[in-house]
């Protein structure tokens, strides 16, 4: 089964086991069927389908108390929640950095352009 730090996996990969305490739950940005262990009800997470930012449904009949972890879980997700919080800061570091040499590009072919136009 596929299934990442958070205990997140994608309903719809081959193989994939779904438990009875599992959370099954569409994305609501793109729709993709989703499946997460019951311990994330309430967790933010990251859709493995569009990698926009998803809030776990809580089950109904279910107490956020029901899911107190132990030091161990926590530690776990903690240290699952950093290695994500990197990646995005690497993430966002090549983005900016791909804005930039576009917003140059873009400099210089409205320069092209200019000089074309007076040309004319």
């Amino acid at each position: 089964m596929a299934e990442d730090e958070t205990g997140e996996i994608d309903a719809l990969s081959d193989g994939a086991e779904i438990r009875d305490t599992d959370i099954v739950f569409d994305c609501p940005h793109c729709g993709r069927s989703l499946v997460i262990a019951y311990r994330s009800a309430g967790l933010q997470i990251h859709c493995s389908q569009c990698s926009k930012d998803v809030l776990v449904p809580i089950p109904d009949g279910m107490q956020l108390t029901d899911l107190d972890l132990d030091s161990g879980e926590i530690l776990k997700q903690l240290f699952a929640t950093r290695r994500n919080y990197q990646k995005a800061e690497m993430r966002i570091q090549s983005l900016k950095e791909k804005l930039t040499q576009m917003q140059e590009t873009f400099g210089v072919l409205q320069e092209v352009v200019a000089e074309g136009l007076a040309e004319e």
